[in-house]
């Protein structure tokens, strides 16, 4: 038995090495708050995830009874981090630009308001990829989501992580870190509930191909995007707000 104790002894101290250097290695991969999981998706996506694409949007309204209203097709066009721009009506050309922090928007060709309104979720979609890690998560609270408050939790039997409180959250898939879900109250104090679907690839990043929206609990807009393009560059002028641009002619 002597012969074996320092082989035993040895033995021993090998297992506590690799337990104590396993739960190291588990507790550097939590992400434990917004900041955490900000960092790893960028570190996973910096240098790889799209920064302009353009998509057609076939768009379905809904009455409060459930209802469909009208079926319309809409172009849409983003620039992350900041730019954003849809074309609801290219025959009255009604149009909207989200250019950084302002959101413009146009009937007729013609700007009838201008207001400082931000397209929030640009920064949790895709933005954060192209800006410092302060800056995205700086730029959330702005908009009102609590980076402080963090949890995880499932979705559509996926493993998330949602960040807010209950007036606004961001719901982010665990692994591939796309949006899966969005809560947001409005300036009348509306909960709307955006649940995004039928994920696939796009580049080297993802994109949604269905959101819908649910305001007060009630399914008002469905959204099916289709003819999905990732585009090099894009021409500056669709986010010029005095250029009065049709760039949806040559699409």
């Amino acid at each position: 038995m002597e012969n074996y104790k320092p082989f035993l002894a040895n033995l021993l101290l090998l297992i506590l090495f690799g337990y104590s250097l396993s739960s190291c290695e588990n507790k550097e991969g939590e992400l434990n708050s917004t900041k955490d999981l900000f960092r790893a998706m960028k570190i996973k996506n910096d240098n790889s995830w799209y920064k302009n694409f353009t998509f057609k949007q076939h768009t379905l309204r809904f009455d409060e009874n459930g209802q469909q209203t009208d079926s319309t097709v809409w172009y849409e066009s983003v620039s992350y981090p900041y730019h954003f721009r849809i074309d609801r009506d290219i025959k009255e050309n009604i149009y909207t630009i989200y250019r950084n922090d302002s959101t413009y928007n146009f009937r007729q060709d013609t700007l009838f308001s201008k207001i400082a309104k931000p397209a929030a979720h640009l920064v949790f979609k895709g933005g954060l990829y192209f800006i410092s890690l302060e800056e995205s998560l700086d730029k959330l609270q702005k908009y009102g989501y609590d980076t402080n408050t963090f949890r995880k939790d499932e979705f559509m039997e996926q493993a998330v992580y949602v960040i807010g409180n209950e007036k606004n959250q961001i719901w982010l898939h665990a692994n591939n870190f796309y949006c899966m879900r969005r809560i947001y109250t409005t300036d009348d104090d509306k909960t709307v509930d955006v649940v995004y679907d039928n994920f696939k690839p796009l580049g080297q990043g993802f994109v949604e191909q269905k959101v819908t929206f649910y305001v007060a609990g009630k399914k008002r807009l469905e959204e099916f995007y289709f003819d999905i393009k990732i585009k090099d560059t894009l021409d500056e002028r669709i986010y010029d707000q005095n250029a009065n641009y049709k760039w949806y002619l040559s699409y």
